[in-house]
């Protein structure tokens, strides 16, 4: 009976991504778009992985942004376009060997505001032929300090593959991620004012698997942003900017480094 629940619930976490992959990453017609410059978001990663497979791990991740116009942690010296220094901690309990379930909590410091996100998370990863395929959904419940806190919920799809070249494993990856806030403070009766989706993430990335223990993943990714905005004139009364949904782009960059530590010391299997 457990079996056939989890099949079930498998195959309804199977449907619901790609019902939304193919609901919300649509043809953007009728939408106005701007571009923010680019980004470089550098993260070192820690795990400490049990014999059961479920682990603890700790982040840290440095977002540095390259558009003047933005306040940065420093205005001068090696740190003058560093946005946000933010770490991260938490566990994972890992079950069935395809099943997890987490909570960690990220603390966020930048120029003007400080920002603490608690998470709850499940994830599952399975296979479509020869690929991984693992899908994420978490819970956060944001606190940002001087500012509202809200909720906001993010559903995750990733596709990978193991390629060996010789000596050299790789293991190319493309993600697909969903956000959805939730304002605590608004009422069913208020008017609607924001989109159906608040953010996306299109990531590509390249994993050097350097051993059991060390990798190495450059990666690409397209944010965006979706506002609904009002209708912006210049001084004499022109139209600039028509009212309606806008949508606000930013390519990253980035490079994580993880490093993995194996109860007992010795690595053994796990199904990442």
């Amino acid at each position: 009976m457990k079996t056939y629940c989890y099949r079930q619930l498998r195959k309804v976490l199977l449907g619901v991504t790609g019902l939304f992959l193919f609901l919300f990453h649509q043809p953007s017609f009728g939408q106005s778009k701007t571009y923010r410059s680019g980004a470089f978001w550098p993260e070192v990663q820690v795990e400490y992985v049990l014999k059961s497979t479920s682990f603890f791990f700790f982040r840290n991740q440095n977002r540095h942004n390259f558009d003047d116009a933005f306040n940065h942690a420093r205005e001068n010296g090696p740190l003058q376009y560093l946005e946000r220094f933010q770490i991260r901690g938490g566990y994972e309990y890992v079950f069935r060997g395809h099943w997890g379930l987490g909570v960690s909590e990220s603390y966020a410091i930048e120029r003007t505001r400080r920002i603490l996100f608690n998470e709850i998370y499940g994830r599952h990863i399975g296979s479509i032929g020869k690929f991984r395929f693992t899908q994420r959904a978490a819970y956060e419940h944001v606190v940002r300090w001087g500012a509202e806190t809200f909720g906001r919920s993010r559903i995750r799809a990733d596709v990978d593959r193991d390629i060996n070249l010789g000596k050299i494993k790789l293991r190319p990856r493309i993600a697909y991620e969903l956000f959805f806030n939730y304002d605590y403070k608004q009422s069913p009766a208020d008017p609607d004012v924001e989109r159906e989706v608040d953010r996306t993430r299109l990531r590509l990335e390249l994993q050097y698997v350097v051993n059991q223990r060390l990798g190495i993943m450059p990666h690409f990714i397209k944010q965006s942003d979706y506002f609904l905005v009002e209708p912006a004139y210049d001084k004499v009364g022109n139209l600039i900017r028509a009212g309606g949904r806008h949508n606000q782009i930013r390519p990253i960059w980035g490079l994580d480094i993880r490093y993995t530590i194996f109860e007992g010391g010795t690595p053994f299997p796990r199904n990442r």
